[in-house]
């Protein structure tokens, strides 16, 4: 009996030890998961998010996330701090928004073109000729941009059907003005619709920039970011659809740039709705007000960018420049209409973002 009385003795301390570490246990996770106060534990603790995106150290989008990460890491005292991983070293670009989901990583600085394959929503910033713009002043086709990025029916519907799928975004942000044509020979100058019959020309992918190309009677080619020199230089292709910006600092081997919105590419950052709401309130609140900083902060980088990528094209690298005149938009609008219809049908609630880009301009 005395031996029986021993073991059940023994028993008991181990199922109490068990219940209080779970106990233990169960109140950690809900102190570092409240986001509606700052508890003595939260204050203290430090939070590390994982950034992937896909490009280069030198580019634009990579100095616009060390700016990022600064400022997020001075504003939280030390407390929230966001590791970058360019250069696609963690995985394909595709597969960043679905990563951020698994959990596999916090964050990305992703574009357009690749948010579109996550969700169609995201063409409208494929849509040629939607912003009004001013060849010789880029601001003003960033404001008329940034409009509609800020708008009610516009970017801030976007932002809630991410957050339908779990993503939130924190930034419109981007590298550049707008996407237009590049040959790569002063004889296949594009300077209407009609100039860019039978060309070959390398665009992000995507539903409507092939669209685009196919209402000008050109052809479409997808080819990777690491292979657009060669191919341009053995002739794969003649030309491309891509910034003044990227094809100043990539030093592409172009030699026309015929200066109008042909797509209007933006570089959001993204990050996973359940990974934001677990973190304390004053860090979400941090998060959302470097974002609003990073877009101001990218559109003077741009903007001053722009005007000397402007120079370095035409200066050092003997880029020939062609400006439509008033009559040429008008028929490059009226060519490039399949693009806008196909959007209109494919994507859901189509029209409606339509609609509000006759607001913002």
């Amino acid at each position: 009996m005395k031996k029986y009385g021993l073991v059940l003795c023994v028993l008991m301390v181990i199922v109490i030890a068990a219940a209080c570490g779970n106990t233990t246990q169960s109140t950690k996770e809900t102190t570092t998961g409240n986001s509606e106060s700052n508890s003595p534990d939260s204050i203290n603790e430090k939070y590390v998010l994982k950034l992937a995106h896909g490009y280069p150290t030198e580019a634009f989008h990579h100095t616009h996330m060390e700016w990022f990460a600064e400022e997020i890491k001075k504003r939280s005292d030390g407390r929230l701090t966001i590791e970058i991983y360019p250069s696609a070293q963690l995985m394909p670009v595709d597969q960043e928004a679905p990563s951020i989901l698994q959990g596999v990583i916090d964050m990305s600085h992703s574009s357009s073109p690749t948010l579109a394959s996550f969700d169609p929503i995201w063409n409208v910033y494929e849509l040629p000729f939607i912003f009004d713009y001013d060849p010789k002043n880029p601001a003003v086709y960033l404001e008329n941009r940034e409009k509609f990025n800020h708008s009610e029916n516009g970017g801030k519907l976007i932002a809630k059907k991410m957050e339908e799928r779990g993503l939130k975004v924190l930034a419109y942000a981007y590298t550049g003005t707008f996407g237009a044509i590049f040959t790569n020979d002063a004889k296949k100058e594009v300077t209407n619709p009609k100039s860019a019959k039978g060309l070959k020309l390398r665009t992000p992918g995507g539903i409507i920039t092939p669209e685009t190309v196919k209402s000008l009677g050109a052809s479409s080619m997808t080819i990777s970011g690491a292979e657009i020199i060669p191919a341009l230089q053995q002739n794969v292709v003649d030309g491309l659809l891509t910034s003044a910006l990227f094809a100043s600092d990539a030093k592409l081997p172009v030699k026309t740039f015929t200066v109008a919105p042909v797509f209007n590419p933006l570089t959001p950052v993204i990050i996973s709705l359940k990974k934001f709401e677990s973190l304390p309130k004053d860090l979400q609140e941090i998060l959302v007000e470097t974002g609003i900083d990073l877009e101001a902060h990218v559109k003077e980088v741009v903007t001053d960018g722009e005007i000397e990528a402007y120079k370095k094209l035409e200066n050092e690298m003997g880029v020939e420049f062609y400006y439509p005149t008033e009559k040429e938009i008008k028929e490059w609008k009226e060519a490039t209409r399949p693009a806008l219809e196909l959007f209109e049908r494919q994507v859901d609630g189509g029209k409606e973002l339509v609609e509000e880009l006759s607001n913002s301009n």
